[in-house]
């Protein structure tokens, strides 16, 4: 079976991530940079619902989680809904592995309702047989819960799968469930350690 990553793999969302980020921020005289390099980079492949409480614990902002994520949830909608893009071969890879009879998962740390919209988007919901959101999972990558929570659900075991990443995370997480991984390499992300999966692209 073949795994996909969702954001930086599939479609080129941290452009829009960083300005959703950067919009919010505003609201509290702070912008997006102000936080350290290393810290952004790390941002890369981790649920926004974890992010949040980072930031609003790092940068000691004066409110609550819950309408700090709503807001944020809102002003990247907004953008994502108008100006998201697919990446170059998503498709053609999708119906390569359609194509050779294997099955095919998406697992991301994105809400479900956004990976609902993805989908659509780009219509292509009908080739994958099981879709695993980070809203499904206890613990986000790079924890390796959301990748073995996707192998459970295709029926197979962790080793019999190969997973797609581009981020640092999610190659942690992918190599911790005990998953082949191929690393993605991605110029419109922060720069990732690719170092631990098995195969770099």
């Amino acid at each position: 079976a073949v795994i996909y990553d969702m954001d930086d793999l599939m479609v080129n969302s941290d452009p829009l991530h960083s300005r959703a980020w950067e919009k919010l921020l505003y609201d509290f005289n702070y912008t997006f940079s102000d936080l350290p390099e290393e810290v952004r980079a790390n941002f890369i492949g981790r649920r926004v619902a974890d992010i949040s409480r980072e930031i609003i614990d790092i940068l000691k902002l004066d409110t609550d989680f819950d309408s700090f994520y709503k807001k944020r949830t809102e002003i990247f909608f907004d953008l994502v809904e108008h100006e998201l893009e697919a990446m170059p071969g998503l498709v053609e890879s999708l119906k390569l592995f359609t194509s050779d009879n294997l099955k095919i998962a998406l697992a991301s740390s994105g809400a479900i309702h956004y990976i609902q919209f993805v989908l659509d988007k780009f219509s292509i919901r009908d080739y994958f047989d099981v879709i695993i959101s980070g809203d499904f999972v206890k613990i986000g990558k790079p924890n390796p819960e959301t990748y073995l929570v996707a192998s459970e659900k295709l029926g197979f075991l962790p080793k019999e799968c190969v997973v797609l990443e581009d981020a640092m995370n999610g190659i942690e997480a992918a190599v911790g469930a005990g998953c082949k991984c191929i690393g993605v390499v991605n110029v419109h992300t922060p720069v990732q350690d690719h170092s631990k999966a098995d195969l770099i692209v």
